[in-house]
């Protein structure tokens, strides 16, 4: 199994039950995590990218990523093997598919080709790749990465039948793993809660005044009624909950707001509560990892990382004649 992440600013409530949560309860043993810093370079400021590599890196571990149960590196520590298979792999794949692929296809309906750059072109290619050259036969992903492990499937059945001797398979098929899919919306009911609106997402790193603001002015319904919104807040409360006693609470909460009764002021300091005992473990285990413990597992996790690439480059470039 592979999953990665892109190093754009600081992890949210949402990140975390969305995508690190589900992972930490289905990955086995030699699972690869790596930071995708060179598709953070899609859409944003290098800078930015440099800025947050060992943060996201930190919060993995902070939040149960086990570095002896699997293995961390930066995508561009493998840098070269990454770009060395993309250029193997991209002759494979048409100008007119990658157009169709639906992230770039929105982007370039909403503003034209002039705001599309190469890299998101590219980012199925080199998605593909980062899957292949580890071996991986899973990758969890979202609703929104579903084509991008399309293109790299494709990818894998084309290579496999151009160059794969006697019917041999060289490059291993992705399948994407069927996880519990769970929508963690903005608290401002402005979409998915995302890095980019930081005013409707409660960050890993927020102090617990920061987290009580934000909560006490989230987005909910009126007494009686339910709506996506007050969903995503009572799915929070009751995942981030420590007991059953907890989470009761929070259904009783539900139970009498759907009876018409005036309750959510209790249901926001009750999350409020829920939400910042979380963190509060979080942020103390989070300081617990100095950079130079990051550094060595990094490094660890590179050399695994890059021993896996450049076998699985040998064996393309064999069945190539290259």
């Amino acid at each position: 199994m592979i999953t990665g992440v892109r190093p754009t600013g600081f992890l949210t409530i949402g990140n975390y039950l969305g995508a690190i949560k589900p992972l930490l309860e289905s990955a086995e043993d030699g699972t690869a995590v790596f930071v995708a810093d060179l598709h953070g370079l899609t859409d944003a400021d290098p800078s930015t990218v440099a800025k947050y590599r060992l943060e996201v890196v930190r919060d993995y571990l902070a939040l149960g990523v086990d570095s002896s149960r699997f293995y961390l590196y930066l995508q561009s520590a493998i840098g070269r093997e990454t770009a060395l298979c993309a250029s193997y792999l991209s002759p494979l794949m048409s100008v007119a598919e990658l157009l169709r692929v639906p992230t770039l296809k929105d982007k370039v309906k909403g503003g034209g080709p002039e705001s599309a750059n190469v890299a998101l072109l590219n980012y199925p290619i080199l998605m593909a790749a980062d899957i292949f050259l580890q071996q991986a036969s899973l990758v969890p992903v979202g609703e929104d990465q579903l084509a991008h492990l399309e293109v790299a499937r494709v990818l894998a059945t084309r290579f496999n039948r151009l160059y794969g001797h006697d019917g041999s398979r060289v490059l291993i098929e992705p399948k994407p793993l069927a996880l519990k899919s769970l929508r963690i919306l903005s608290l401002n009911g402005e979409g998915k809660m995302s890095k980019s609106n930081p005013a409707g997402a409660i960050f890993l790193t927020d102090s617990s005044a920061v987290v009580s603001k934000k909560i006490k002015s989230a987005v909910t319904a009126l007494p009686g009624e339910m709506n996506p919104n007050l969903e995503s807040l009572f799915l929070i409360g009751t995942l981030l909950s420590e007991n059953d006693e907890t989470r009761t609470k929070f259904e009783e909460f539900m139970t009498n707001h759907l009876a018409g009764e005036k309750v959510m002021g209790y249901f926001k300091n009750l999350l409020i509560e829920v939400v910042n005992r979380f963190l509060d473990l979080f942020q103390r285990e989070r300081k617990l990892y100095s950079n130079e413990d990051i550094l060595e597992i990094l490094e660890e996790g590179k050399d695994k990382a890059r021993e896996k690439a450049r076998s699985v480059l040998s064996d393309m470039e064999r069945a190539m004649g290259f």
